[in-house]
């Protein structure tokens, strides 16, 4: 069985328990639900794995110390399956050694929680790695936008007050490093080593001249670039 995460995550998130004692996976399914997640578990480990696959969950919770397969031999298993191996995965154990939580933490599980546990502190680790998985699987945007600048990326483009202003590939580099670290002041050797990559050819006074060349294109906008004596140079808002 196959799933589509945007899917799953449109409705409630699933989550997936694995643990021996029954009692603790039927009580953290209840409360799961009652949080807005959907939940199912599973207490024998040899059978986890395949009713993961038929869940697929957002998230699942393993417990460490189990009998005859335990958790970190399960987690290396979900970590090499090719349904599994991207879904985050929360430890729980009885062992709370710094060696048993970075032993986990290298085999790939996200995060590590004690027992006994708190079940309000379990459900905000949940949404927090669930909402930093989102983040980091939304699309990110080639384009900067900065009063009336508008710089792509992806067609390596500049638009001053709406019209297309022509910039040679090291200038688009230099407004776009300026752009990116808006506000805060760059050294010659920030710059040399950010868009020129400390080429041995380049000179300082190369930096010098790039940066006269692009005032002059971004005249017009709203953006402008102050020398700051004897450090280096600063993209701010004209009104500041």
């Amino acid at each position: 069985m196959t799933w589509n995460h945007k899917e799953i995550m449109s409705h409630e998130p699933r989550v997936f328990i694995v643990d021996d004692e029954r009692d603790l996976t039927d009580l953290l399914c209840y409360r799961l639900k009652r949080e807005g997640f959907k939940a199912e578990s599973e207490n024998d480990p040899f059978l986890a794995l395949s009713k993961a696959r038929d869940f697929g969950p957002d998230l699942i919770i393993l417990d460490v110390m189990m009998p005859d397969l335990d958790g970190y031999q399960l987690l290396r298993m979900v970590r090499s399956d090719n349904l599994l191996s991207t879904v985050p995965v929360i430890m729980l154990t009885a062992k709370a050694g710094v060696e048993d939580r970075i032993k986990g933490l290298e085999q790939g599980a996200d995060d590590y929680l004690g027992k006994p546990f708190d079940a309000k502190e379990l459900f905000l680790r949940i949404r927090s790695i669930l909402k930093r998985v989102s983040e980091q699987r939304q699309p990110r945007s080639s384009r900067i936008v900065s009063g009336n600048v508008v710089l792509d990326e992806a067609d390596h483009s500049i638009f001053i007050c709406g019209e297309r202003s022509d910039f040679t590939v090291t200038e688009f580099k230099l407004l776009n490093y300026f752009l990116k670290r808006k506000g805060r002041v760059q050294t010659r050797d920030n710059l040399l080593l950010g868009v020129w990559k400390f080429d041995a050819e380049v000179e300082t006074r190369t930096v010098d001249v790039h940066i006269r060349r692009v005032r002059q294109k971004i005249e017009k906008s709203d953006l402008k670039i102050e020398t700051i004596r004897g450090v280096g140079y600063r993209l701010i808002e004209k009104s500041e």
